[in-house]
């Protein structure tokens, strides 16, 4: 019968295509903490009228991580937008498991404007609490990041399109220090004064959130909108909820 195992595949947001330069799309596939054994791996990915671009082209895979890298020649005719998807097709135990993730072509991608030292400059005993010193610390960063740039396309922001990046650093501090603080006060039992902090800091995410605003590059073209964005994608009110966004 076939494999029925809920393997993860651990996609981290929507896979963007920047047009321009060959990008290497990859996914991490595990179950119970261990990457399966892959005996082959695909990859396909397809327009928004379901198109393919590349079809079924052989693809690699180390250590659970399926890699394959998508040229910038194959995405020299393409339009910059949303809609596009991408398959990895992987097998194990001799059955076929199909995992997709939808992509966008874009003129670059957003980075995440905070580093460890951000963290450290405003709680500088963290570093000295973490096992190995600051270099614990990203993995906080990463998550807020990744949670962050997810909210913001779940709610309808383009968020690559952002030119001010720098409008997302009191958020991210703010949730990647909740991170690093929750994890300390598991470690030490009893939370204490750690876990206390914590709920302070998370108590300002709303309000860090709603805050952020950001210039758009929304036709992808180096021409900046004259408004800036900001993050929530709708305006409560009375009546009911109204969107913001332009595609």
């Amino acid at each position: 019968m076939p494999d029925g195992t809920p393997y993860s595949a651990r996609w981290l947001g929507p896979t963007l295509l920047t047009k321009g330069h060959d990008t290497t799309v990859t996914v991490d596939i595990e179950h119970g903490g261990s990457a399966p054994t892959v005996s082959a791996v695909t990859f396909s990915l397809f327009k928004p009228n379901g198109e393919a671009i590349v079809d079924g082209a052989v693809a690699s895979e180390s250590g659970g991580t399926l890699s394959f890298t998508v040229t910038s020649s194959s995405l020299s005719s393409e339009s910059f937008g949303q809609g596009y998807l991408l398959q990895f097709t992987a097998t194990i135990s001799g059955d076929q498991h199909d995992l997709y993730n939808d992509a966008a072509v874009c003129l670059a991608r957003l980075y995440c404007p905070i580093g460890t030292t951000d963290l450290t400059n405003r709680y500088s005993r963290l570093a000295s609490l973490q096992t190995t010193g600051a270099s614990d610390l990203q993995k906080f960063i990463t998550d807020a990041w990744t949670e962050t740039t997810a909210r913001l396309y779940s709610e309808g922001l383009p968020f690559w399109r952002m030119r001010t990046p720098s409008a997302l650093r009191p958020y991210l501090i703010a949730l990647a220090t909740v991170h690093a603080l929750d994890d300390l006060s598991l470690t030490l039992g009893d939370g204490g004064p750690y876990r206390d902090e914590a709920r302070r800091i998370e108590d300002t995410l709303p309000r860090l959130y709603n805050k952020i605003r950001s210039l758009m590059d929304s036709d992808e073209d180096n021409d900046l909108d004259e408004a800036h964005q900001p993050s929530s994608a709708v305006i409560q009110i009375s009546s009911g909820r109204i969107g913001r966004y332009r595609s």
